[in-house]
C-alpha cells in the first residue's frame, strides 16, 4: 500500500524559525545600533573638517576676512564675512544623534594672508563616543582624532 505524503513545513516548524531569527535579531541589535552611531560620528568628523577647509580656502580665494562660528547651544558650526551681516554664508549642522560638545559658543576670524587659529571642535555621539577635529595653524590641515575620556 502506497501512501500520499505531502511535503511542506508544519506551523510548529515555522514558529521554531521565526523565534531563532527573533533571538539573533535581539542579540545584534545593540551591536549594530552601536555600529550605526559610530559611523554618524566619523561622518560628521570628517563632514566639520571638510567645512573648516572650505572656511579657509574661500578667505584665501575672495580676500575677506570671516568669522566661524561654533555653536553647541544650535548643534551647528557658521561661517559669517562681513558681507553677509547677520546671516551665515555657510552652515554646517551636525546629524541626528551628533552634538557639539561644549558650553559656550566659540568665535574665530579668519583673515586673508594670515595665520590660521588653532580651532578644534570636539563631536559627541549619542552613546558617548567623542572626536576632536584640529586645526594645525601652521598648516591649515585639519586633523581627526578619537577622544577617550570625558571633558566636563
Amino acid at each position: 500500500m502506497q501512501r500520499n505524503r505531502q511535503s511542506g513545513v508544519t506551523l510548529i516548524e515555522m514558529l521554531i524559525v521565526a523565534m531563532i531569527i527573533a533571538v539573533i535579531a535581539g542579540i545584534s541589535f545593540p551591536s549594530l545600533t552601536s555600529g550605526l552611531s559610530s559611523i554618524r560620528l566619523s561622518s560628521a568628523a570628517g563632514s566639520t573638517a571638510s567645512f573648516l577647509t572650505a572656511a579657509m580656502n574661500t578667505v584665501e580665494r575672495t580676500e575677506n576676512a570671516a568669522a566661524v562660528v561654533i555653536s553647541p547651544k544650535d548643534n551647528q558650526i557658521e561661517v559669517f564675512t562681513a558681507v553677509s551681516g547677520e546671516k551665515p554664508v555657510k552652515t554646517l549642522a551636525m546629524p541626528q544623534g551628533i552634538k557639539v560638545d561644549g558650553n559656550e559658543e566659540q568665535r574665530f576670524v579668519l583673515e586673508p594672508g594670515g595665520t590660521f587659529p588653532r580651532i578644534t571642535v570636539f563631536l559627541r555621539s549619542d552613546k558617548g563616543a567623542r572626536r576632536s577635529v584640529k586645526v594645525d595653524p601652521a598648516t591649515g590641515v585639519p586633523d581627526i582624532q578619537r577622544v577617550s575620556g570625558d571633558a566636563k
